[in-house]
């Protein structure tokens, strides 16, 4: 038998479990298309500047010359986060005469995805 209690509580954590599902960050919806507009020119399939690939999460952890450029569930570690957010606009990515830099809102995307362990389909492959 249901109690009232108890449908509280249960009602209570599949209305959590909900807004967590419908704040979970879609890589293929939301962060590779960023990644492929402002990135894959220096970092895709063609070249690799600095020898970073930015086109499959794979190649994003590996990472380049300087190291993993994030790590799963740690954004203020990223590489990529301090690189696309930097305030001197000669160390922020993509360089100036490549476009403009990240809007909020996308740097804010990427911080969520890669806090909420910067997941990818198992099959991905490179551009």
């Amino acid at each position: 038998m249901i109690t009232r209690g108890s449908f509280i509580v249960t009602f209570a954590a599949l209305v959590t479990a909900c807004q967590a599902a419908e704040n979970q960050v879609d890589y293929l919806r939301e962060i590779q298309p960023i990644l492929r507009e402002r990135c894959f020119a220096c970092h895709g399939g063609w070249k690799q500047k600095a020898g970073l690939r930015l086109d499959t999460v794979e190649g994003i952890i590996r990472g380049g010359d300087s190291g993993p450029a994030i790590t799963r569930g740690n954004a203020s570690t990223s590489i990529l986060l301090d690189r696309v957010s930097a305030a001197d606009a000669a160390e922020r990515m993509p360089p100036e005469h490549e476009g403009n830099p990240l809007s909020v809102a996308e740097i804010a995307r990427l911080r969520a995805w890669i806090e909420q362990g910067a997941t990818a389909p198992a099959n991905e492959q490179p551009e």
